[in-house]
């Protein structure tokens, strides 16, 4: 009675701080401030304010779900985050069936699905936001079953498999291993409990679902036989008839910040959720260790003295055995580090015996997020890989590293003082600075904590280190992005049309006609700024597509014109550069309004993207590119002026073509 009461008690005190912070984030200026949404999207969405309606399922616990009817879940958090930053409100629609879900939604009678993976056959008739969980697919097993499962030698074995019926897993599977029998069931906790009673062999399903359902219906017996290569990464799903909605959730979505989507995380996964697959089994294994060395200290109460060199080796003997359990325990896949549910582990032996003096560092990687929006998550596990290795190499054997995030990194340093940790966090600082940039160079933010008495327990000394790390971030964060922006600039200028004679030219002939405009200091310095970063997008596009001398393909053409919103992001997340953020979004936009990405027209572009738009053209026609011969001045300011009122703001096509011989000089041209 009492347990359930102080559960109750503490489950009340965590849902208050969790929605005072909640609240907090929500009405902070950043949020209330809302989001940059064009002319264009805002009368879109109140044209269509009420025909969006939401398509959400109720047994796909933690991602949503009824709870006390109401709905639920990681889906629901995030999707009143964006009712918030765009000031719209979904019309949502409960389905006890993913299928029934699908069908509505490929029929037009839905704007969109909460919660779905992108697929071939999906992708017909709906367009995906970017991805916003991710949740790996694994194979579950009854506990007694020891061989090691893959897909292929799932389709060569007569095993009983089951599967979710309408999850994107089935179009994987008929694709990749069309030999793979399997049958389908309505929901998770049906699958899972056809495992657990032995009517099936084995279930292949996300991870999220797979927890929930074991730790709510305690089953035990079953265990994650193996993590396997498709991930079911959830996007919000919408009509692709209707890509301006698409448009303004991806925007939404990259407004929310990295402290809201930890309150979500922590809420629906917490750093001290036990690990639901070996927790019986470990704990079975610890107090048959505890009772050995009771037994053994109660033989040495009565040994003779002369036995305490025997006594000696045979605990050591055992502490031996003890860290080679502890060792065999899971690790990152992908890092090769100890993972999240080793380190529940080791907080609970920790807080029973912390072998002092203790020291942590806590590691969180800058620029994974632009490495990964810009060269795709491949090159951002590769980032991840290096700064894993490098943390292993300057940290002592007995020193403990595990990946509990998606690039946050925790070291347990026993037996170690606060000056040797503090020397440790310098070696990986600098060997990260001395990294090549491939293609960026990865930068990480390191904080650390250290105990000599047991003063702090554990929460403690960790809040400390991670705090310190979030300052050591904000403080190096304009240093450390000016290193990703070069590295970025540096891989641009791997392309001989934008390389570093373009941009410097363009800087000239920027500043020369800011000066013969008058225009004040600040115009000036933000029209250099432009046109060293205007393109800073195109390091996301393939090499060959910039290159190409031919006429672009439609999907081709499509990827091109999204580089100016990359480039948007990338800016967005300095305080020193995100100013000129709104001029790169403009920086292909035209008078007309015929330019991309927002279709702005006239004076709805900032005055220094349409002076930048005719200096550009002008060199880009002045000089070789890959899709036309170098044009003449005198044809080049032919066809500015042929363009005035189109392409380009008259009155200023016109002064540039006027003044070009004498207001800028004559090397500019």
């Amino acid at each position: 009675m009492h347990d359930k009461k102080y559960k109750l008690i503490l489950s009340l005190l965590l849902t208050i701080i969790v929605a005072t912070i909640v609240f907090i984030s929500y009405t902070d200026k950043n949020v209330t401030e809302g989001i940059y949404l064009t002319k264009e999207e805002r009368v879109w969405l109140d044209d269509h304010k009420d025909e969006i309606k939401i398509g959400y399922t109720t047994d796909y616990h933690p991602v949503e779900f009824l709870n006390k009817g109401e709905y639920a879940g990681i889906s629901a958090d995030y999707l009143e985050l964006l009712e918030i930053k765009l000031g719209i409100k979904f019309q949502m629609v409960e389905f006890d069936s993913f299928d029934k879900l699908i069908e509505q939604a490929k029929s037009r009678k839905l704007a969109g699905i909460t919660a779905a993976t992108k697929t071939e056959e999906r992708s017909k008739y709906l367009d995906f936001t970017l991805p916003y969980i991710d949740n790996p697919n694994v194979i579950i097993t009854r506990k007694n079953f020891s061989e090691k499962l893959t897909f292929n030698k799932l389709s060569s074995t007569s095993m009983d498999i089951i599967v979710i019926e309408g999850y994107d897993i089935i179009e994987f599977l008929n694709e990749k291993f069309p030999k793979l029998e399997y049958r389908t069931v309505k929901s998770p906790v049906d699958g899972m409990r056809m495992v657990a009673f032995g009517e099936a062999d084995a279930m292949i399903i996300e991870i999220m679902s797979a927890n929930s359902v074991i730790e709510k219906d305690n089953l035990s017996n079953l265990v994650v036989n193996v993590e396997t290569p498709y991930d079911s990464n959830l996007s919000i799903a919408t009509r692709n008839d209707w890509p301006m909605l698409n448009q303004i959730l991806n925007k939404g979505l990259a407004q929310i910040s990295d402290s809201e989507k930890r309150l979500i995380d922590q809420r629906w996964m917490p750093l001290e959720k036990e690990n639901i697959f070996l927790n019986k089994y470990f704990w079975v294994a610890i107090l048959s260790l505890v009772s050995v060395l009771l037994l053994i200290i109660v033989v040495i109460s009565i040994w003779n003295s002369s036995l305490h060199a025997a006594v000696v080796e045979k605990t050591k003997a055992l502490e031996e055995s003890k860290n080679e359990l502890m060792f065999k325990t899971y690790h990152d896949e992908l890092t090769g580090l100890y993972n999240r549910a080793h380190m529940t582990e080791l907080l609970r032996h920790y807080d029973k015996t912390m072998p002092l003096p203790f020291s942590i560092i806590v590691a969180d990687l800058n620029g994974l997020k632009i490495t990964n929006d810009t060269f795709g998550h491949d090159t951002g596990d590769q980032m991840l890989i290096r700064v894993s290795n490098i943390i292993k190499a300057n940290i002592k054997k007995d020193h403990i590293a595990c990946r509990i995030g998606g690039d946050e990194i925790v070291v347990f340093m026993p037996l170690t003082e606060e000056a040797e940790c503090d020397h440790i966090v310098k070696n990986i600082k600098n060997a990260t600075l001395k990294t090549e940039d491939d293609p960026i160079k990865p930068l990480v933010a390191l904080g650390h904590a250290s105990t000599s008495n047991g003063s702090y327990d554990f929460a403690a000394l960790f809040k400390i280190a991670e705090d310190r790390m979030y300052v050591n971030k904000m403080a190096d964060s304009e240093a450390n992005y000016d290193l990703i922006i070069n590295s970025l600039k540096k891989n641009l200028y791997k392309n001989k049309y934008e390389n570093e004679a373009h941009h410097e030219r363009l800087a000239k002939m920027c500043k020369e006609a800011g000066q013969a405009l008058k225009l004040n200091k600040q115009d000036i310095d933000n029209l250099i700024l432009l046109a060293q970063l205007h393109d800073l997008g195109k390091i996301g596009l393939d090499n060959k597509i910039l290159v190409k001398d031919g006429p672009l393909t439609y999907e081709e053409w499509e990827s091109v014109k999204r580089h100016p919103e990359l480039g948007f992001k990338i800016v967005s997340a300095s305080k020193k550069l995100s100013h000129i953020g709104k001029c790169i979004l403009a920086s292909h936009e035209s008078w007309d309004g015929s330019g991309y990405p927002q279709g702005l027209k006239g004076e709805e572009i900032p005055l220094t993207a349409r002076l930048f738009n005719i200096i550009e053209a002008y060199d880009v026609m002045t000089h070789e590119r890959p899709y036309g011969g170098v044009y003449s001045k005198e044809k080049a300011l032919n066809e500015i002026l042929a363009s005035a009122g189109l392409k380009f703001d008259p009155d200023l096509a016109r002064w540039f073509c006027n003044e070009a011989d004498k207001s800028l000089s004559a090397e500019s041209l």
